[in-house]
């Protein structure tokens, strides 16, 4: 049987569908992976039409967060024009929004697909497409008609689970009218991966220990529940040793909540074998209670340069009574003395856009980020009103926000306004700057406005480069031909950002072509 997986995201990096593919292989069957980044033709693309007619699929699935939703819908309608096979939909949103997302297509999956799509494949093999599935985790479309299966219960045992690769010879992208294979074009992969390629995403655990207000986890713990499951060392240096043969990898980036959950015993395992095995510098998400000195020292010593960790807010306020994050903000001072003792790259989170900070709330987060020890980056997110959250049912019942805002905007597509522009500039300008220009509306002046805006300008264009440059390298060890290699594998999506607001060049085409459906499509988006 013949599986095609479709990717609607901006980027090449599909961790999600990479496990589900290889599991689909490893099972006997045969699948590939197309990517279509935000497709809102008014037409299937007669590349498209033949390269799926010659592949002749028995299942199509299409993956998508919530910002693919309206291109998941149109290329489900542009698709049941031309062909038979059945459409499944997965993915974050799907999981979330059920109902809603099978209205338009014939089964959906909630919750993890590798061996959903197996047990689907099976199915129409032995069965046919007329005899409707009875699979935990998948509901079926009938005519109309909705049949709920229980939940499929989430994996437990990841080791069972065959490796993603990091450029599988069956990835395919469309790219200007024609289908390419990315293992043969390995340019043409780096133009769309994230980072310019130069990182294979890999998770090495599923699940979060938090349940944050705010976050789509808080919904999804109802689904694969609170334990988190993590791999074997064994299994993910496997992995790895395969990741490693392809000389365009840089850098490994761990893509768990919070890499530091695994305990001391397996993260001593895990770097003994690391360096002896792998010795390639990484990255790792980390939330500030748990990050552990032994730990970080451990980590660092293996060959990790850059710590992404998730602060949300410099308001204790704002995070425990509105985010529901019992995270004060002096675990974040602590936390952030470690990075910059330990001399990784800190790569600080933040939430902005929230109708529910007032002033003062925003003053307050500007002036603790300010006292975090430099150097560090910062990045920005819109704090977007995801369903099936504390936070977004609480802006329901109060009317305070668009309940269909999350499909169409991109959470780093921040609003910019005075405090944005003020918290984004606090790693990078004297702090006796910050103090005089953290004031109210009613406080401000011309002269605060236009200081602001020139030192926003000015700031973006040449002083963050700067720091981020100068963070990375010290992250490297001062490695400056490794440093070299990243910055030129990512040259583009950095520029696009400097020039373009918050959004990547990819995001930048997506919300663009968004933008244009919407007026020629009004239907789609009803």
């Amino acid at each position: 049987m013949k599986c095609l997986l479709v990717s609607l995201q901006s980027n090449a990096c599909v961790t999600g569908l990479k496990c589900i593919a290889a599991n689909v292989r490893d099972k006997g069957h045969d699948a590939r992976i197309l990517l279509l980044p935000g497709y809102l033709e008014l037409e299937l693309d007669p590349a498209v039409e033949g390269f799926i007619r010659e592949y002749n699929p028995d299942l199509i699935g299409i993956s998508l967060m919530s910002i693919e939703f309206y291109p998941a819908r149109n290329l489900t309608r542009l698709l049941r024009e031309k062909f038979q096979a059945p459409i499944i939909w997965g993915g974050v949103h799907v999981t979330v929004k059920p109902d809603e997302c099978l209205k338009y297509a014939d089964y959906i999956c909630l919750g993890e697909g590798e061996t959903v799509i197996v047990s689907l494949l099976e199915h129409l093999l032995h069965k046919g497409k007329e005899v409707l599935p009875e699979i935990p985790g998948i509901w079926v479309n009938c005519r109309g008609e909705i049949i709920k299966q229980p939940d499929n219960p989430p994996e437990m045992d990841l080791d069972i689970l065959p490796f993603q690769e990091y450029l599988p010879d069956y990835y395919y992208g469309l790219h200007k009218n024609s289908i390419y294979n990315f293992a043969r074009t390995p340019k043409l992969f780096r133009k769309y991966a994230i980072y310019g390629g130069t990182c294979h995403m890999m998770l090495t655990t599923r699940g979060c220990p938090f349940t944050c207000g705010y976050c789509a986890n808080s919904y999804l713990v109802k689904v694969f529940g609170k334990k988190i499951r993590e791999r074997s060392v064994e299994s993910c240096i496997n992995e790895l040793k395969g990741v490693k043969k392809d000389p365009y990898v840089l850098y490994i980036n761990f893509e768990d909540d919070c890499f530091f959950a695994h305990n001391r015993e397996w993260l001593e395992k895990f770097c003994e074998k690391y360096k002896r095995h792998i010795n390639l510098p990484f990255i790792v998400r980390a939330i500030p209670t748990m990050l552990d000195r032994e730990k970080l020292f451990m980590l660092k010593d293996a060959g990790l340069c850059v710590v992404v960790m998730g602060i949300q807010t410099g308001s204790d306020h704002v995070n425990f009574e509105i985010y529901k994050r019992r995270v004060p903000f002096a675990t974040v001072m602590k936390a952030a003395g470690l990075l910059v003792e330990s001399k990784v790259a800190p790569y600080y989170e933040m939430i902005v856009d929230n109708p529910y900070e007032t002033e003062e709330d925003e003053m307050e987060s500007i002036k603790q980020m300010s006292r975090l020890p430099r150097p560090y980056t910062i990045s920005l997110a819109h704090l977007t009103f995801f369903p099936g959250t504390l936070l977004t049912e609480r802006a329901l019942e109060e009317k305070i926000v668009d309940p269909e805002a999350y499909l169409t905007r991109y959470m780093v597509k921040i609003d910019t306004t005075y405090f944005n522009k003020l918290l984004y500039m606090t790693p990078y300008i004297p702090r006796f700057l910050i103090k005089p220009l953290n004031k109210p509306k009613a406080k401000r002046s011309v002269v605060h406005v236009m200081l602001t805006d020139s030192l926003f300008f000015f700031v973006k264009r040449t002083i963050e480069p700067a720091v981020f440059f100068f963070v990375l390298t010290r992250g490297l060890k001062y490695n400056f031909n490794w440093t070299l290699r990243t910055v030129l594998g990512n040259w583009k999506s950095g520029l696009a950002k400097i020039l373009f607001n918050f959004l990547g060049k990819s995001d930048m085409e997506f919300d663009e072509r968004l933008a244009i459906a919407r007026k020629k499509m009004p239907d789609l988006f009803k």
